[in-house]
């Protein structure tokens, strides 16, 4: 069962090529940092309402949305405010739908990870997944690091690295609000797992120094899932409210440039390291560039399409934003850099101040948070004072 399951979600890697490649540049993110003007720092990696549409953005989240699945904002349950996170699929369509959160990766310290989690049905699946950049199910250093799950009406987690095993915690109650408290130290490798049940004063399950699920001290994290079945082998059907992410220390973050970024495409995917250029070096370039544009053919190589990006790529970062628009333009025409090409011109279409272009080529790759309305809403309240009882307050 296991085995299947890991396979249904390493496929995923498949069709976020994009999404890693995005990433490639989180490594220079702390060594620039010293060079901008910031506020003091905050503990606060990521903050989820679910009250609005956030932009979604490779330093925000992606949606997966397949066929019959949803993942939008709702009204029929919510913690706090007006709506909450609804994840829903049907079985047999070969897809699941998911909300993946990106944050600041944590090579050391405390991650501290607190959400509510209404489940319909707890014979449904449900999972939770928290891992690094080696990604979910790879039980490697900064793989797949906490995974909780709902199986067969049980609550459960994956613990012990080497000899892991699933291990039950509790049976839940459908259409009742858990708190789920989570504190993982990444040095050690353990965390700490705290869930209250709406209503109920102790906590169903307070777990101290759990083995990570690949048991690997250190192991960084900067990815969160949630998702129901992976093995599309049923219906599911859950609600989320009021997810935080946080650090100690506190941390410096680079302000936003663009909706959901912190850098532009342009700068995240580089097809050469750019080097420092003089004017008339640059200007003769853009001369070429234009040549190159004009003689451009069909079936020019990757060399020819290489040199030309860069050089639209260095246009866009000097500000000559005509030159790398044509560019960007011609160069969506190949197929095998389209996607690339694309998440640049939704940089041009953000500097020209198209709010809905931008969105409709960023939300191509990154997914969108619709509102769902629905006319059973009910407000339904958390324990009382949980989370001033939770160990991990942030």
């Amino acid at each position: 069962m296991l085995a299947k399951t890991l396979a249904a979600w390493s496929s995923l890697s498949l069709v976020l090529l994009v999404l890693a490649t995005v990433a490639s540049l989180r490594a220079a993110e702390s060594a620039n940092l010293h060079h901008q003007n910031h506020s003091e720092a905050s503990p606060i990696l990521a903050e989820y309402d679910f009250e609005w549409q956030s932009p979604s953005g490779p330093d925000t989240f992606w949606v997966r949305q397949s066929g019959d699945g949803e993942v939008a904002l709702s009204n029929a349950f919510r913690v706090s405010g007006a709506r909450s996170l609804h994840i829903s699929e049907v079985p047999g369509n070969r897809d699941f739908a998911e909300f993946l959160a990106y944050f600041r990766e944590c090579r050391e310290g405390t991650v501290f990870i607190q959400y509510y989690l209404l489940l319909t049905d707890p014979e449904q699946r449900f999972n939770f997944g928290l891992a690094g950049q080696e990604w979910f199910l790879n039980m490697e250093k900064n793989g797949h690091a906490i995974w909780l799950q709902t199986y067969d009406g049980v609550f459960r987690h994956l613990t012990g690295g080497e000899n892991r095993d699933w291990q039950q915690l509790f049976a839940p109650r459908p259409f009742v609000w858990y708190f789920v408290d989570l504190v993982y130290h990444v040095d050690a490798g353990r965390y700490d797992l705290a869930i209250y049940e709406e209503g109920v004063e102790e906590a169903v399950i307070d777990l101290r120094g759990a083995s990570s699920a690949n048991g690997h001290a250190g192991s960084s994290v900067k990815y969160l899932s949630l998702i129901g079945d992976l093995e599309d082998a049923g219906r599911f059907d859950f609600f989320v409210d009021d997810l935080i992410i946080a650090t100690d220390p506190a941390v410096l973050q680079l302000p936003f440039v663009a909706p959901g970024r912190r850098w532009t495409f342009v700068e995240m995917l580089p097809v050469e390291p750019r080097r420092e250029l003089g004017d008339q070096e640059r200007a003769d370039l853009f001369r070429q560039a234009q040549r190159w544009l004009d003689e451009l053919s069909d079936r020019a190589d990757r060399a020819a399409l290489d040199r030309l990006e860069a050089a639209a790529d260095e246009a866009f970062l000097a500000g000559e934003i005509d030159l790398a628009e044509e560019v960007y333009k011609r160069l969506s025409e190949f197929d095998l850099r389209r996607a690339r090409i694309l998440l640049k011109l939704a940089d041009i279409k953000h500097l020209r101040g198209d709010v809905e272009g931008e969105r409709e080529l960023r939300e191509m790759f990154y997914g969108r948070l619709d509102y769902e309305e629905d006319t059973r809403g009910r407000t339904t309240r958390s324990a009382p004072d949980t989370a001033q009882r939770a160990s991990s307050q942030v």
